[in-house]
């Protein structure tokens, strides 16, 4: 099997005209999507691993909405939630569900060109932290348990694990990350990889003995080695991915600066 698809993570959209840490996040989405219009990468799908809203709110989810209608119909984009989103929110606008969407989980598996993807949601609302909690977590085994097809790829939010020189970096790793380390471990010879954001780094480590990434942020990037402050990079990312003969290449792409 071999395809390519997209990583896309943390875009922080909001009202229009507002800016987040003086960043235009709709800008940003713009010349991402600008960058990988003007190359021949005509990736199979996308998947956008949370913090679409930097608030939760309806305009910025309409702001959203307008964004996917201008990619191909065609073109499968497979969203996640993450922190800074709003499940009632999101479900009312992105997926037209009357009265908002189930403010309980949103995870679903979509299979795509003979692999699976697995979306799952880390959203605990009201905290930075994320967490699957024990219901979906035992929705991931059974899912993973399924004959076919053998190659899955699974995508959250929250970091399950981070190799990287800062304090504060646990705070960003999900908390009930040692239950899903086990389902990965029973399953990784079917799993090609875990897909992850919320770290605004790229980042790569061993997970259940499958390969862990996370992607680069839309709005901006965090340095590594600031200590105990959060100190933002300037300019947007994404992750390039390549699945060539069932193994997963991330190549991580990062733009100038995003104003």
């Amino acid at each position: 099997m071999s395809s390519t698809f997209l990583h896309l993570s943390d875009l922080h959209l909001t009202r229009p005209g507002q800016l987040v840490s003086g960043i235009d996040p709709l800008r940003n989405v713009r010349e991402v999507l600008a960058y990988i219009g003007e190359r021949d990468i005509a990736p199979s799908f996308v998947v956008v691993s949370g913090d679409l809203s930097n608030d939760g709110s309806p305009e910025s989810y309409e702001v959203l909405a307008e964004i996917l209608a201008e990619l191909p119909e065609e073109l499968p984009i497979l969203l996640a939630l993450g922190n800074h989103d709003d499940r009632t929110a999101f479900g009312r606008v992105i997926l037209g569900q009357e009265g908002g969407g189930d403010p309980t989980r949103y995870h679903y598996s979509q299979t795509i060109e003979g692999l699976r993807v697995i979306v799952l949601d880390s959203l605990v609302p009201g905290q930075d932290a994320g967490e699957l909690g024990s219901e979906q977590i035992a929705w991931l085994d059974r899912e993973l348990q399924a004959s076919a097809p053998a190659e899955t790829l699974i995508v959250l939010h929250h970091c399950c694990r981070l190799a990287a020189p800062a304090h504060h970096f646990p705070q960003f790793i999900l908390r009930d990350a040692p239950a899903m380390e086990e389902i990965v471990a029973r399953h990784h010879e079917r799993i090609i990889g875990v897909l992850a954001g919320h770290s605004h780094q790229a980042n790569a480590a061993l997970f259940g003995g499958t390969l862990h990434v996370t992607a680069p942020a839309i709005l901006c990037q965090l340095d590594f080695f600031a200590g105990e402050s959060y100190t933002p990079v300037a300019g947007p990312g994404f992750n390039f991915c390549q699945l060539r003969d069932d193994q997963l290449v991330v190549s991580p792409v990062l733009l100038g600066d995003g104003g």
